[in-house]
């Protein structure tokens, strides 16, 4: 396969089809074109498209980043070193994007710069406050502040959010194994595995 196809083709569904339905499609597909189940030699490849599409289209963030950008805005085109310089340039940073800002976060986040990150993050929420990702990486640079009980509540408001988000759940159950809470941290563990999170 050389010219890569489109996501939502290669799984079968739209850019308005729910969660479930493209969690549905992907297993039939994976179970169809799994190479321990299908003989034919260019099964392997049409596993991984189908993978690869379904880590794209069944995550919000990545999605996002598809619809607006196609293959080019998830194939790391850009660093954060380079979302962050377009943040900066005047002109360049719609002070009203909630997406703009959820970047600009992310760019101070892999520079070590937490506050900066969460202050973004903030900024983000103001705008879009039912957007999961964002609260949830707001929780990901206070823990990295050690600011646990904060972080905690940020994965909690992902949570009310998006109840099947499996990666809040993991990074609550992080928060609270550090701060000792072993049992509440293991109830969060294993809900996270129920909605198929994968270390």
């Amino acid at each position: 396969m050389s010219a890569k196809r489109d996501y939502y083709d290669v799984l079968g569904v739209t850019k308005t089809s729910s969660q479930y339905e493209v969690k549905q499609q992907y297993r039939k597909l994976a179970l169809k074109f799994h190479p321990d189940r299908n003989p034919y030699s260019d099964a392997g490849e049409h596993f991984k498209e189908i993978s690869e599409a379904y880590g794209v289209i069944s995550n919000p963030d990545k999605k996002q980043v598809y619809d607006q950008h196609g293959h080019a805005g998830v194939n790391g085109k850009y660093s954060s070193a380079d979302i962050f310089q377009g943040a900066q340039r005047r002109g360049g940073f719609d002070s009203n994007d909630a997406w703009g800002w959820r970047n600009k976060g992310g760019a101070l986040y892999s520079l070590g710069k937490y506050d900066e990150a969460i202050m973004c993050y903030d900024q983000a929420i103001k705008i879009d406050p039912n957007n999961p990702v964002v609260w949830n990486n707001k929780g990901l640079a206070l823990c990295s502040l050690g600011k646990y009980n904060e972080a905690i509540i940020s994965y909690d408001q992902a949570i009310k959010i998006d109840p099947s988000d499996a990666d809040a759940w993991n990074n609550k159950g992080n928060s609270l194994n550090s701060l000792g809470n072993n049992d509440e941290a293991k109830k969060c563990y294993d809900r996270s595995r129920e909605l198929g999170y994968d270390s």
